[in-house]
């Protein structure tokens, strides 16, 4: 591994090489592809939460003039892709239309006619599990799970225990034990850009499919399932993707927009609009808790017991339990963990998925045990913190390290406060992801680098790809053109998700990189008469070391090795590398007015291990993104439904995320401490940022006017509660 002072891209806070594309307009959105004779696709969606299919009939839509195609489940019975029998979450998907103008579409839509008997709806997982509760999906398969009485459970999809030590003990051992429930909503990644996809059939029968997301053959593999057509069959071509953050892993509409296009045998663009995306997409999963936990009077924590109720949605998924553990050594736990159907659209990821609902759970708890025996918070986390040799691969302290950073940055301590406001700090923890990738680089004549990968770009990483492949072959980052291949032109690559983006592609650039640095040294040795070992490169030439001028340029090897070997390249194609834990920290001050409830938030100090910053500037961007994020999931971000399954705010104006109003000053600490596997040390950063900073407010909040907020968001009426709660008034 190479010293941080021998770098010279590797660590630059280099722009987005695309950034001038994306602000000026030139780069090429999902939306904006524009083909001859291309028609308009737009979805019939179920207006009820729950509801029996009596009758379809689209026999008018099909008549007005400019209409191509109308279809729906009935057509196309071996493809599961639209509802022709029972719908279970508002926005499901009915029929689609193809028409030569997207408003000649939208008319088209509401001439179609459903008949729907509508059916009792379960939009609380809680609720949902009760014994008499009504089925989410009809008939659809269930776990066994019973009550204490002995009544087997509705809804439950999923029942999992995790279990090491004596609880039982562990509470025993304990000087404080406290126990709380908590209730977190469903939550959208509210990305700029609304799913679009254009589709085409090619003269040969192929498909290909224009789309948005963050794995180009992800997509493909969705397609193929969707449509039941061999992959060989689809070509994906991701865009510019305006935001996803886990929402657009999978495929929405592409295989609707596929369908028609085939039907039709003209290429079909479909675009939905923000409702749509509310309704109909793969939010963040709410969940409840039940958490208990004990700590001996020095701050040791003997014990963990609860439950955790995954709301999955129309699917069902979920039910892991694991993340209520977090970064702490806890000798004694079970947790019981449980997915359950409801009438919503089914989860999805949101970067780091489960993380910030269970730290909500997780941080409290460990804050009221703090409270209880009159231990400082900050010291009760560094106490239980893993540290150096606590799991295998972990032989560094990066967590107690970033503990300490941050609250030193934040002034924890040490900084005096007004009446009502508060200090509160919490932690998260992520495993870095790793996956197939790859890497391609090739050298012009004129010494210019081209790198193709199949990996996407979502938070800059075709720019830190050029960095690492500056790096290795000695030019500027300016002199390396970054493109992302399609499936048909580079080998299998997976999602960019999971912090694993930079961390495997990374390696896969660095790796390429090398190989083509290797031929250059080769080809100059024998220019140079002299040995590999003995040469350098620097400013865009080779040269023997210490003879700076006994030397030849890039490009004239470059252009000499096309003439005669070959052009300089270099390729790597990677399955996976080792993966380390990453951690981050995040110190919230509020200030809290005991009347109305209202939180404000006076600023927040966001600390994270990040290995080493391959772009400080494109991480402290990750952070902040991530910290502004869980801001709104804290304080004012949540699906809300009716007792029908009706969802009440599926726009921007009553979906509240936070704007430049509502955003403080954020002050982040990278702690640099590289780790063995990850390119020059570096580590995956796009995850952890938005796991504690919820958890923090709602510590700060109490730590301003006693009062424990334990459901998310956090609005006024809900904080004025927790005060009356704590007999503080309100």
């Amino acid at each position: 591994m190479q010293a941080p002072g021998e770098l010279k891209s590797v660590g630059q806070r280099v722009a987005r090489l695309n950034g001038p594309d994306i602000v000026t307009g030139r780069i090429q959105y999902a939306d904006d592809i524009q083909l001859p004779g291309m028609l308009y696709g737009r979805i019939l969606r179920s207006p009820h939460g729950h509801a029996r299919i009596r009758k379809i009939d689209t026999s008018r839509a099909k008549k007005l003039p400019g209409v191509v195609d109308v279809v729906c489940g009935l057509d196309v019975p071996d493809l599961s892709i639209f509802e022709c029998k029972e719908v279970c979450y508002q926005g499901q998907k009915v029929a689609a239309v193809a028409a030569v103008d997207p408003d000649i579409a939208e008319d088209a839509l509401a001439l179609i006619k459903v008949d729907y008997d509508v059916l009792p709806a379960v939009v609380d997982p809680v609720d949902a599990m009760d014994p008499d509760a009504p089925e989410a999906v009809l008939g659809a398969p269930t776990e066994e799970v019973k009550d204490p009485g002995g009544r087997r459970l509705r809804n439950v999809t999923a029942y999992n225990v995790l279990e090491e030590g004596d609880v039982e003990r562990g509470f025993a051992d304990a000087d404080a034990v406290v126990e709380a429930e908590y209730q977190v909503p469903f939550f959208n990644q509210t990305y700029m850009e609304p799913n679009a996809a254009t589709a085409r059939v090619e003269a040969d029968g192929r498909l290909i499919v224009w789309a948005a997301g963050q794995g180009t053959f992800t997509k493909r593999e969705g397609l193929a399932e969707a449509l039941n057509i061999p992959e060989g069959r689809i070509r994906v071509i991701m865009t510019e993707t305006g935001g996803s953050f886990g929402g657009k892993n999978r495929i929405n509409i592409e295989a609707h927009t596929a369908l028609l296009a085939m039907r039709t045998g003209r290429p079909v663009r479909l675009t939905i609009n923000r409702g749509e995306d509310f309704r109909d997409s793969r939010p963040g999963p709410g969940c409840w808790v039940r958490l208990k936990t004990g700590a001996r009077k020095d701050g040791t924590v003997t014990a963990v017991e609860g439950r955790i109720v995954w709301d999955g949605g129309v699917t069902g998924s979920g039910g892991a339990a694991n993340r209520l553990l977090g970064p702490y050594r806890i000798p004694n736990f079970r947790l019981e963990g449980m997915a359950v159907r409801t009438n919503k659209p089914g989860p999805g990821a949101y970067r780091a998925p489960g993380g910030p609902q269970t730290a909500l759970a997780r941080e409290s708890n460990l804050d009221m045990v703090a409270h209880k025996l009159g231990i400082d918070p900050l010291e009760i986390r560094l106490k239980n913190g893993l540290g150096k040799g606590d799991q295998p691969l972990l032989q560094h302290d990066w967590l107690k390290d970033t503990i300490r950073k941050t609250a030193e940055t934040a002034g924890w301590g040490r900084r005096e406060l007004q009446p009502n406001q508060g200090m509160g700090i919490a932690v998260g923890d992520w495993h870095n992801a790793s996956g197939p990738t790859n890497a391609f680089v090739t050298m012009s004549a004129d010494g210019s680098v081209a790198l193709v990968t199949g990996q996407v770009d979502i938070t800059g990483l075709h720019t830190v790809m050029a960095q690492v492949v500056a790096e290795e072959m000695g030019v500027p980052v300016e002199m390396v053109t970054v493109r992302l291949g399609d499936t048909d032109t580079v080998p299998y690559a997976s999602l960019s998700a999971g912090s694993k983006a930079a961390y495997s592609a990374g390696t896969a650039a660095r790796e390429a990189g090398r190989e083509a640095r290797e031929q250059l040294l080769r080809l100059a040795a024998e220019k140079l008469e002299a040995a590999v070992d003995d040469l350098v490169i620097t400013n865009r030439r080779v040269h023997i070391v210490g003879s700076p001028d006994h030397a030849i340029g890039l490009g004239e090897l470059a252009a000499e090795a096309i003439e005669s070997s070959g052009a300089v390249n270099g390729r790597c194609v990677l399955s996976s590398v080792p993966t380390y834990p990453s951690y981050s920290v995040n110190v919230a001050t509020v200030e809290v007015d005991p009347g109305t409830g209202q939180v404000r938030l006076l600023d927040l100090v966001a600390g994270q291990d990040v290995g080493r910053a391959l772009n400080p500037l494109l991480v402290e961007g990750q952070m902040q993104g991530g910290a502004i994020q869980s801001i709104g999931f804290g304080l004012m971000e949540g699906y809300r439904y009716d007792e029908k399954g009706r969802m009440l705010n599926p726009n921007l104006l009553d979906y509240a995320i936070p704007t430049a109003l509502d955003v403080p000053n954020i002050q982040t600490v990278m702690v640099e401490d590289p780790c063995e596997h990850g390119p020059y040390g570096g580590k995956g950063v796009g995850e952890p940022p938005i796991i504690p900073g919820g958890a923090a407010v709602a510590n700060a909040i109490y730590s301003a006017v006693g009062a424990r907020v334990r459901e998310l968001p956090m609005t006024p009426e809900r904080v004025v509660a927790a005060l009356q709660e704590a007999g503080k008034g309100g």
